[in-house]
């Protein structure tokens, strides 16, 4: 019995509760609400893994699970830079991923296999096709550029006072959750295909740490205007 579909949907209530918490009870806060958001993409991937896995349209669940990891480091990085009070048109960071969102929904044939396993599914896709290397190039360089920026502006900034537990709690647990599924995958290569089944798995760390880093920042912080 492929019993990943129940372990996706639990998941992404689990992760739908923790959100809702979060908006609720931090809603005065910028930082804690955008690490609402985070919690609802994740929650809202493990749900599209659930529909893959129990419904007859897995290629379409797919290609919207792919959409919607895809936003994912630019959400954190969008998070990363209101901690510590960058000003810029942060918009921009969205122009890539709504570009290879609009890449996967115009494409009919960018998913070709979904499959539902025990514990993950894996997904082929036009992104890691033989024939699309500048694609997956410049995705991959999206993706993890996107999350090592993050990294480094939390470790740049570890000597604020008011903020550096957050911040290392933010690092310990992103790197946790990014290294974990890559030494997996390292260790039994078949699972490249399942990288953001596995990935995403591990979100629930980053769960947890949007529930403690939301406590510590509405003790150092003011209330504030969205």
């Amino acid at each position: 019995m492929c019993f990943a579909p129940w372990v996706s949907l639990a998941t992404a209530i689990i992760e739908f509760i923790v959100a809702t918490f979060i908006l609720i009870r931090y809603r005065n806060y910028v930082v804690p609400v955008f690490s609402a958001v985070l919690v609802y993409v994740l929650g809202l991937y493990q749900f599209s893994e659930f529909m893959l896995c129990f419904t007859a349209s897995p290629i379409f669940w797919a290609t919207i699970g792919f959409i919607v990891y895809t936003f994912l480091p630019a959400i954190g990085l969008h998070m990363t830079f209101r901690f510590i009070g960058a000003r810029f048109a942060k918009w921009t960071l969205y122009v890539l991923p709504v570009g290879f969102s609009l890449a996967a929904l115009l494409n009919n044939n960018f998913v070709w296999e979904a499959t539902c396993f025990k514990v993950y599914v894996i997904v082929k896709s036009v992104l890691f096709s033989n024939g699309n290397n500048v694609f997956t190039i410049i995705y991959l360089l999206y993706y993890f550029g996107f999350i090592a920026l993050m990294f480094f502006i939390l470790f740049k900034h570890l000597n604020d006072r008011d903020l550096s537990k957050i911040y290392l709690l933010w690092l310990i647990v992103g790197i946790i959750t990014l290294a974990a599924p890559i030494f997996l995958i390292v260790i039994f290569p078949t699972l490249y295909s399942a990288f953001p089944s596995i990935y995403c798995e591990f979100g629930l760390g980053l769960t947890i740490a949007a529930v403690a880093s939301s406590e510590l920042y509405s003790r150092k912080r003011k209330k504030e205007k969205f």
